[in-house]
């Protein structure tokens, strides 16, 4: 795949509607290497991009590369992305390097790369922007880059639930359609899992009924913050976050989201500790109320072995004093939030 090159005569991209990214999803300028795409659905920004990471495979001719960083990879190496984007791989064609936006993605450094030439393809996911947003002007104005808004709504969702349903060989009415979309939350990966899910369970049974949502469709706030919760006691960083605009998407604050993500931290410090003086952890977890769900337990048991008393009551204060700091300072928790899940992950 040739590099960048006369960028100054290119035709300067417009800024995408919503109803036009699906068509640029199947067929992209054929000058356009770097896209950015963002929205307050995580899981559909999430799923556009690996659509469009496979229509620029696609379009390389061999085998082309997937490559993920986020701010962890950054901070380790803030020269990564420039790396990646013009490095031949050895063992494929070419890459497609898709970057998760966070505090380490530096705007002006990448308006610095992306006016000279590279190799691969760029795909940047970010959280809702505004449209004075640095991030989202960069890819607006640059003429070989494009910003692709993110957007979910009913008829889409609707779209989701009869599509993935029909493969199954299953019905559904409109009435039960409905009632299962109030079930499913605004996030669009979250939703295809759980429909998927319900398929799996009612298959056979030609058609989709209130019984079947009401015993295999969990709430997707509560689903959307289990996963992120244990997402940050194993030290991933990218994947809480990921699951913190989830749960933005579905209407949850993050100030709920630290006083569930400190409950947790506790519980599994009472356990720890009740290991540490010679208890069994099994029947320590038993005493926990509420007691973690049965298919989390062994996930639960295995941090707790992990983290240990002693590492767990250093964790613990890190987030009772973010919990203060965004009471302080709420415009602000964003900020401190994303800064807790690092400093947790660099100690666990």
């Amino acid at each position: 795949m040739p590099a960048f090159a006369g960028m100054a005569n290119q035709t300067a991209m417009v800024a995408y509607k919503s109803s036009a990214v699906a068509s640029f999803l199947r067929s992209p300028d054929p000058s356009c290497r770097a896209v950015l795409l963002y929205g307050p659905d995580a899981g559909l920004v999430a799923e556009r991009a690996a659509t469009l990471a496979a229509t620029f495979a696609r379009r390389d001719k061999g085998r082309a590369e997937i490559v993920r960083l986020d701010d962890r990879d950054l901070a380790e190496d803030p020269a990564r992305l420039e790396v990646e984007l013009r490095t031949r791989p050895m063992f494929a064609s070419s890459q497609v390097v898709r970057v998760t936006a966070g505090a380490r993605l530096d705007v002006p450094g990448l308006k610095a790369l992306l006016a000279s030439p590279f190799d691969n393809a760029l795909i940047v996911e970010a959280s809702n922007l505004r449209p004075d947003a640095a991030l989202r002007k960069l890819f607006e104005t640059n003429k070989s880059a494009a910003a692709l808004p993110c957007y979910s709504d009913e008829r889409g969702l609707a779209s989701l639930i009869d599509a993935e349903l029909a493969d199954a060989g299953l019905r559904i009415d409109r009435e039960t359609r409905a009632y299962l979309m109030t079930r499913l939350g605004a996030d669009q990966a979250l939703s295809r899992s759980e429909v998927a899910k319900l398929a799996l369970y009612a298959k056979g049974g030609g058609e989709v009924t209130h019984d079947d949502i009401e015993a295999i469709v969990g709430d997707a706030a509560e689903t959307a913050l289990e996963t992120f919760v244990y997402a940050a006691s194993s030290g991933d960083p990218a994947e809480a976050l990921r699951e913190l605009q989830r749960l933005a998407s579905s209407g949850t604050e993050s100030q709920a989201a630290l006083i569930a993500l400190a409950r947790h931290f506790t519980q599994l410090h009472k356990v720890a500790a009740a290991q540490q003086g010679g208890g069994s952890v099994e029947e320590a977890v038993k005493l926990l109320r509420p007691r973690p769900h049965f298919k989390r337990e062994p996930e639960f048991l295995a941090h707790c072995r992990r983290l240990g008393a002693a590492r767990l009551s250093h964790l613990l204060p890190l987030i009772q004093e973010t919990i203060r700091r965004t009471r302080r300072s709420p415009e602000l928790e964003g900020a401190f939030t994303e800064r807790l899940l690092l400093a947790l992950a660099a100690k666990i």
